[in-house]
């Protein structure tokens, strides 16, 4: 029974063991192609790399830039305009204002009138002068009868005195009578012209031509002695106040003509006076332009602007605005063109940079000092498009 039992279990061993052989066949066969496959997979993707490569075309390299360069202009200086604010102002204004007090009884101009010289502006009630001329013109008639009496009275005293009739207490009597009245005539007289001094005062006139800027009373007002009635503003003679710095009024000829504009219009001014002290808050010299103008002035007040053009001596370039570029330490750079020398890349010209100080500036030019001279050639415009070192070509060079 035993031997009969052990015969199955060694034939199951042994077809186990051959699964197992077997399985590793196949798991060994399988690895080998899967290596082969990867294999020639890997050959063929080089290859076929290499055949790209093969047949790629080569790249060229990309042209030089061309930029357009301008020699800078030398000058042994330049002018610096410079602009002051003042306003227009009459060359002379008043309050006109009776001496008197009283009633006004006519103004004749209103706001903005023209009125000339001598023009009757304001009158005043002057019935209470008129009536008292009157009356001392009646005393003066009364005082002359007086007088004649008098004068017939020393006459005949005198005649009655030569013949012994009379005293001579009685003779100095009728000749001192006779010059009491005399004075009285005297102060009637001196009354009646205080009385005409009024009677003219009670009359307002202008003083100069000139145009009424306010209107300040009306009639039937009662004004007091020196309180202004009417403003009036000389129109002849329109004149600009400027407020300049001590060095630019030393600079300033009379003779001279200056610029002035106001508004859109430009004037023709010459300098008409100074005043002699210093604006403390502003440290300005007031400054007086006498408008050279028959036309009509604009309104008084009105801003008006003053150009001066200095000339600053000192050596410099004239170069475009559009060529500088922000330096450090405040100062500005600009792109030089310059042969390539020995070591720079490519051939024909390269890019070297010069540092300049801005005197001066305006919108399309700037005056500046620096590393460069008349020799040097800059990069005019398209200082973004390139770098200091790099290879460029000149527009128009042929290169």
């Amino acid at each position: 029974m035993s031997n009969e039992n052990s015969v199955p279990e060694t034939v199951a061993r042994r077809d186990g063991l051959l699964k197992r052989l077997g399985r590793r066949l196949i798991s060994l066969t399988t690895f080998s192609i899967n290596l082969g496959i990867a294999a020639a997979a890997v050959m063929i993707g080089v290859s076929t790399i290499q055949m790209r490569a093969e047949e790629k075309t080569p790249i060229e390299a990309a042209p030089l830039v061309e930029v357009q360069a301008t020699a800078p202009d030398y000058q042994s200086g330049y002018d610096v305009t410079r602009s002051f604010v003042g306003r227009l102002e009459p060359a002379r204004s008043t309050d006109l204002g009776f001496e008197l007090s009283g009633t006004i009884n006519q103004i004749s101009f209103d706001e903005g009138d023209e009125v000339r010289e001598g023009d009757v502006v304001a009158v005043l009630d002057t019935r209470a002068l008129e009536a008292e001329k009157r009356r001392q013109l009646a005393n003066r008639r009364a005082t002359e009868a007086d007088r004649e009496l008098a004068a017939l009275t020393l006459e005949r005293r005198q005649q009655l005195r030569d013949s012994g009739h009379v005293s001579d207490q009685v003779l100095d009597e009728a000749r001192l009578s006779l010059s009491r009245l005399e004075a009285t005539l005297e102060q009637i007289d001196a009354a009646v012209e205080a009385i005409n001094i009024n009677l003219e005062k009670s009359v307002l006139t202008a003083p100069f031509d000139g145009t009424v800027g306010e209107r300040l009373l009306d009639e039937g007002a009662t004004v007091s002695p020196g309180a202004p009635v009417l403003r009036l503003l000389e129109i002849a003679r329109p004149t600009v106040r400027i407020g300049l710095a001590p060095e630019v009024v030393d600079r300033l000829a009379r003779d001279d003509v200056f610029r002035v504009r106001i508004s859109d219009r430009l004037f023709d001014a010459r300098l008409s006076g100074l005043r002699p002290d210093l604006e403390t808050s502003t440290r300005t010299i007031e400054t007086l332009f006498e408008l050279e103008t028959t036309d009509v002035a604009p309104q008084f007040g009105r801003l008006a602007e003053l150009t001066l053009t200095e000339r600053v001596e000192t050596d410099g370039f004239w170069v475009p605005t559009a060529a500088l570029k922000e330096g450090p330490r405040g100062l500005w750079t600009l792109l030089a063109v310059v042969e390539d020398g020995p070591g720079a890349d490519g051939e024909g010209f390269v890019i070297r940079q010069e540092a300049v100080e801005v005197l001066t500036a305006d919108a399309e030019r700037a005056f500046v000092r620096g590393t460069i001279s008349t020799d040097t050639r800059i990069v005019a415009d398209g200082v973004h498009r390139v770098v200091v070192g790099q290879s460029v070509n000149l527009i128009g060079s042929g290169v």
